[in-house]
């Protein structure tokens, strides 16, 4: 009974909010690279190239905007695939 009534119905929301969780995990991350408690040095995170090149804000704006926009594009981009998924699944009950 649960199988056939309530797990079709709960899936959809399920992948959305997996979605919705993992883009929260993302900015975790980069938040914590960009405090300096994140992945070391030699390996590229987007919260320290916002964190190394923040200096150049004024005069290079583009330099930490970059891995900003990297950032917004994944979340929608996870947002999006999510949203689809679910769409489909929706669509072939």
């Amino acid at each position: 009974m649960i199988a056939r009534h309530v797990l079709p119905h709960t899936l959809t929301q399920a992948v959305v909010l997996l979605a919705s969780d993992m883009v929260v995990v993302i900015v975790a991350v980069i938040t914590l690279g960009y405090l300096g408690l994140g992945v070391q040095a030699p390996t590229p995170d987007w919260g320290s190239m916002i964190f190394d090149n923040q200096n150049f804000i004024t005069t290079l704006w583009w330099l930490p905007a970059e891995p900003g926009f990297a950032v917004v594009l994944t979340g929608i981009g996870f947002a999006l695939l999510a949203d689809g998924i679910a769409d489909v699944w929706r669509v072939r009950r």
